[in-house]
């Protein structure tokens, strides 16, 4: 289908609309764009394009035509009758089959044998299907003739849309805690240095060693479509007696040689396979930094938050159970928290009375099944991570530094792989990250030699977990609390900033403020009705900016 290269196809209007209404704040047009921008929202986009126009005499023609292989296919499909044959040749059994029918049967003349069934108000399809799955025979139907020809090894060529590319996907959270008691001299035994265990990490050297515990977790996501499907296919067929598949996925093709039954079993499993793969779902994200109010430093009151949406708020257990609405009961086991009544709105503007909210970031991006998707927003700065020197003796010395920079990046990441099922389900691998770095000087003495280095300093707050939650739910992560000192100054005017003398005059505290990072992702499986969900919300956008 081709649209219109103007401002009337919907499908443009649709898509445009909401960066349309973002970008004019300074500017509101008239009325008339308004009703026009609503009339082409109704429209229906299946008729965007104007049909061809065809003599009635043909129309009429075709439209006959097709009203009878419709009748016929529908009355063959809804009439139900009786089948009872014992030992009935292949040939006579199709005749009475299809006598008293629109339908012809041609049997190939290597077809040979016999056919018992004994079935009770079935349809033809649904005697076609049982004959073909306990018989040796390969039965075709094109228009009103029935091909009845002998199970063969035969090739077919069959499409699968699927992109010719390997992705690989790796996700790391680490936590290490080193102490000065893990610090211990080496024994001098051959095996001291090669103890492992997961979670730790050991340098060794000739004289000590050094063992770091802590926790790790690594996720890896891999993907090479066409070698997994090629290995899946020839497990499925096998290749005994001239069978073989061939996986081109430059063109785009699978060529397989088998018996009709298998070809069919192999089109079923592509069939599925493609329909998983090309499941779609919009994650939503909103990145909220909360400075907590004196009466809730220590978090979020998610209870109080629940009793104010509707719908509430429920807690799932790593069992699959749901406990609603009780903090004392996350306590116990909850491993996430989901909000079923996806409303970004109500739940910031509830958040806002436990504190001052700032929004961090706003990502949206749309992935496909088990496929990661990776937002980034920051920036890249090199700090010092190493400073030597190289002396050159010759007629004169000469000594010049080496100095080695490392970029660390400062922003906030977020990478998402979602797992989609076909009732709108979602389970996903979520990894947040907030990372602030900056420039710290640490100052050491050795030898009397005083040494300033700068060095990088990071302040991350970040997590990994895998949640389930369905189409239109906000998923929560919470608790990722931060405390903060700042200095805070009183001084008497004038008297104050009197240099020295000033100082009698000034009184500094000590402020501490408690912030908790929230990640709100939402997630909404791409449907058959997700289009027209999304006209009716940029519809009560456009309402809801000409209001105001």
């Amino acid at each position: 289908m081709k649209l219109k290269n103007n401002l009337s196809s919907p499908w443009l209007v649709l898509l445009l609309l909401p960066t349309f209404l973002t970008a004019c704040h300074s500017f509101k047009p008239g009325k008339e764009l308004k009703n026009h921008i609503e009339q082409e929202l109704v429209v229906d986009t299946t008729k965007a394009v104007a049909p061809l126009k065809m003599p009635n005499e043909l129309t009429q023609s075709l439209l006959s035509s097709i009203n009878s292989e419709q009748s016929i296919s529908d009355d063959l499909a809804i009439k139900r009758f009786d089948v009872a044959a014992n030992d009935v040749e292949i040939g006579a059994f199709f005749a009475g089959l299809t006598d008293d029918t629109p339908f012809s049967v041609a049997v190939h003349p290597e077809v040979s044998g016999t056919i018992s069934l004994n079935l009770k108000a079935v349809t033809f399809n649904e005697v076609i299907a049982v004959i073909k799955r306990m018989y040796p025979l390969d039965i075709v139907n094109e228009g009103r003739i029935v091909q009845v020809l002998p199970a063969k090894m035969r090739t077919e060529t069959i499409p699968v849309n699927y992109l010719m590319m390997q992705r690989n996907g790796l996700s790391t959270v680490s936590v290490v805690a080193g102490g000065v008691s893990q610090f211990a001299q080496n024994s001098g035994s051959s095996n001291s240095s090669s103890n492992s265990n997961q979670g730790s990490q050991e340098f060794g050297s000739d004289d000590q060693s050094l063992e770091l515990n802590g926790s790790r977790i690594q996720t890896i996501n891999k993907n090479d479509f066409w070698k997994e499907l090629e290995l899946a296919l020839k497990s499925l067929i096998g290749s005994s007696d001239g069978r073989y598949v061939v996986a081109s996925p430059q063109a785009s093709l699978v060529t397989v040689n088998a018996l009709p039954s298998e070809i069919r079993q192999l089109k079923e499993f592509l069939r599925q396979s493609q329909e998983n793969l090309q499941r779609q779902v919009i994650l939503e994200a909103k990145i909220i930094e909360i400075t907590l109010k004196d009466e809730y430093q220590q978090g979020v009151n998610w209870e109080r938050i629940s009793s104010g949406l509707e719908g509430g708020v429920s807690f799932a257990t790593t069992a699959g159970t749901t406990i609603s609405n009780s903090i004392s009961a996350v306590l116990g086991g909850a491993s996430s928290l989901t909000i079923q009544k996806g409303d970004f709105n109500g739940v910031i503007n509830l958040l806002e009375t436990q504190g001052d909210v700032q929004m961090l970031s706003n990502p949206r991006v749309t992935a496909t099944n088990n496929q990661k998707a990776v937002i980034k927003v920051g920036q890249d700065e090199y700090f010092v991570t190493n400073v030597s020197s190289t002396t050159v003796t010759g007629t004169s010395t000469t000594t010049s530094p080496e100095i080695d920079l490392t970029p660390f990046f400062s922003g906030i990441a977020l990478d998402v792989t979602p797992q989609i099922d076909k009732y709108g389900s979602v389970i996903l691998h979520v990894h947040p990250s907030v990372t602030e770095t900056e420039e710290q000087l640490k100052v050491i003495t050795l030898d009397d030699q005083r040494f300033e280095l700068p060095l990088a300093q990071s302040n991350i707050r970040e997590s990994d977990t895998v949640i389930r939650a369905q189409s239109g739910e906000i998923v929560v992560i919470g608790g990722l609390m931060q405390t903060t000192t700042e200095d805070e100054e009183s001084k008497t005017p004038i008297l104050g900033d009197i240099p020295i003398f000033g100082n009698l005059f000034k009184s500094i505290r000590k402020r501490q403020e408690k912030k908790e990072l929230i990640i709100l992702i939402k997630p909404t499986v791409v449907m058959p009705d997700t289009w027209k969900k999304q006209q009716g919300e940029s519809r009560k956008l456009l309402n809801t900016w000409y209001e105001n």
